[in-house]
């Protein structure tokens, strides 16, 4: 099972989601190509923190991703694609104020 960290600190495992997911998020959904993103429908979670990344190789060929903006996706919103961010990190509302995510911060997925 694949790990979401933040400085060797494990954030929560990374869910794995097909096209058409409506259900809650009990981990985080990483999210590796532009996408909309909508809490319209009635079964997903009230709210959204979303964090969007730039991806970046580190020396010894892993990768991590800097986070370039965060935002909370209130219910019955879509947020749009945003280009330059090429990785998109989705979790339930209020779990970045939990993990004290800010901007900046490079994140890593292992385990995959």
């Amino acid at each position: 099972m694949p790990w979401l960290l933040r400085e060797d600190d494990v954030l929560a495992a990374v869910e794995d989601r097909r096209k058409g997911w409506q259900t809650s998020i009990s981990g985080a959904v990483v999210i590796s190509r532009p996408a909309f993103l909508q809490t319209l429908t009635a079964s997903t979670a009230s709210e959204l923190d979303v964090a969007w990344c730039l991806p970046t190789n580190l020396e010894d060929g892993r990768r991590e991703y800097l986070v370039k903006r965060i935002s909370v996706l209130s219910a019955h919103r879509v947020a749009f694609p945003r280009l330059r961010a090429r990785v998109v990190v989705v979790a339930a509302g209020g779990t970045f104020e939990r993990w004290h995510l800010q901007v900046g911060d490079r994140l890593e997925v292992r385990g995959s």
